[in-house]
């Protein structure tokens, strides 16, 4: 079974795709950190999440004061800053999970790590690829993440979408 430990922005991008359910029918073990959970603040984006982790479908990491004493003073090549940030990538290191995130600096450390980094375009061709989705289905996402996330790579996603077209 596929770990993955995931940052809000990747939760965010499948909130507003209206995909979330499909993500969490994956036969993966999702987690994430309290630090990133609490980075949630809309009410109706809390009650979403929270059905997931009353499921159990969404993993909820917390930390103790050691382990949280031990992530502040994880050093990191590019000066990563949020807390948030630190305890996902220390917990993808633990638990030699993928991590999945759309922020660059992020992807970078962790690539330095030695982490597998994937982001949302990826969750919605690993829900193709599993049968969770129609690759029409893929497409009509992929447009959407396209209108809700500009800073993505316009050019992977059309490369997808012609794929998926033929």
């Amino acid at each position: 079974m596929r770990v993955v430990v995931t940052d809000v922005s990747v939760f965010f991008d499948l909130f507003e795709i209206q995909v979330l359910p499909e993500f969490f029918a994956l036969e993966w073990e999702i987690h994430t950190t309290d630090f990133v959970y609490n980075e949630i603040l809309q009410a109706n984006q809390k009650e979403v999440f929270e059905v997931f982790e009353r499921s159990k479908r969404l993993n909820i990491l917390k930390f103790s004061s050691e382990e949280e004493k031990q992530v502040r003073n994880f050093k990191t090549r590019l000066s990563i800053r949020s807390i948030a940030d630190k305890t996902i990538l220390w917990k993808a290191l633990q638990l030699e999970a993928t991590l999945l995130t759309c922020d660059r600096k992020l992807r970078k450390e962790a690539e330095g790590h030695a982490i597998e980094v994937r982001g949302s375009i990826w969750v919605i061709e690993q829900l193709v690829e599993n049968d969770v989705i129609d690759s029409t289905r893929g497409i009509s996402l992929l447009e959407n993440l396209k209108m809700t996330n500009n800073r993505l790579p316009f050019d992977l996603i059309d490369k997808l979408i012609r794929q998926w077209k033929k």
